[in-house]
């Protein structure tokens, strides 16, 4: 037989083995006798010895002479035993330190979210134990469907949200939206605007398909107070772009939180009365793992 085919057939012998036997094996040989490596193991005698016997087949020699007084280790015996107790405790080994990893989730992230609600979010989902976050860009609608697929493991997105069945929800967020403008806008000589300081002026939007119920909620509350901008819808997210638009530009704001509005060049300033706030929620699918972090970190809640 040549050398490759004699080490394929070690191979398949040793997965034939089953780790029980082997336990059980281990437990008789340190025992002496079947009746206390029973007793220990807490299973029938018969049982015990039936295994024993299988295990030898499969090794295919004797591995225990049965003696009066109870069992002694063969030759083949005592090299199997050593290399039986290298393998659990290179298993035991192996078990604790993949207990000890860190799981990794991959959270959604929908655009705009400041840091210190991303830093709150780890807090929750650190709380009950070690857990390596991986984040990628997710607009709030596609959210909930890569939730309950399995896609992502968390979420961060904007109220409400639409399509909520299956989800567990916790907020780690909530201000008053304020108006945002370039730092040499007329507007922005004043430390607090009305909504009628905002007439004719064109809002700066996003896509509605990125968050539809947080856009209607916010537009039906400023033409509650009267304002019905035209928009200006951008559609690629990026802050870089949403800056820019602004520079220079006195018919165009746009609204934020103040949190997510600090960048060289523009202005936050608060609107009243009672403003749209911008409420951020943590998410998860119902009944799973992840959503008990969401219960269980309570030290990092808003």
């Amino acid at each position: 037989m040549a050398a490759g085919e004699a080490g394929r057939e070690d191979i398949n012998a040793v997965a034939d083995l089953e780790l029980r036997q082997l336990r059980y094996f281990a437990a008789v040989a340190e025992a002496g006798t079947v009746t206390e490596a029973a007793r220990r193991l807490r299973i029938a005698q018969p049982s015990l010895s039936q295994q024993v016997k299988r295990l030898e087949r499969r090794v295919g020699t004797p591995l225990f002479r049965r003696l009066p007084q109870g069992m002694e280790l063969t030759e083949a015996g005592r090299l199997l035993l050593a290399g039986v107790e290298q393998a659990l405790t290179a298993l035991g080994s192996a078990l604790e330190a993949a207990r000890a990893a860190p799981v990794t989730a991959t959270v959604g992230v929908c655009r705009g979210v400041p840091g210190d609600v991303l830093d709150r979010v780890e807090r929750i989902l650190t709380a009950s134990g070690p857990l390596r976050l991986v984040y990628e860009p997710a607009d709030s609608a596609s959210q909930p469907a890569a939730l309950r697929t399995g896609a992502l493991a968390f979420g961060v997105l904007r109220a409400p949200v639409d399509d909520r069945a299956g989800l567990e929800l916790r907020p780690v967020g909530d201000e008053p939206l304020g108006v945002v403008l370039h730092d040499r806008h007329p507007l922005a000589r004043h430390t607090e605007l009305t909504w009628d300081d905002l007439d004719g002026l064109r809002l700066l939007w996003f896509a509605r398909r990125r968050a539809p119920g947080y856009a209607s909620a916010v537009l039906a509350e400023l033409a509650g107070h009267g304002w019905r901008p035209d928009l200006l819808v951008q559609d690629g997210g990026s802050h870089t772009l949403f800056r820019h638009a602004l520079l220079g530009r006195d018919d165009l704001v746009a609204l934020r939180a103040r949190s997510a509005a600090t960048d060289a060049g523009l202005a936050w300033r608060p609107v009243g009365p009672r403003p749209p706030r911008e409420r951020l929620l943590l998410a998860a699918a119902g009944r799973t793992a992840w959503s008990r972090r969401l219960a269980d970190g309570a030290p990092g809640g808003s």
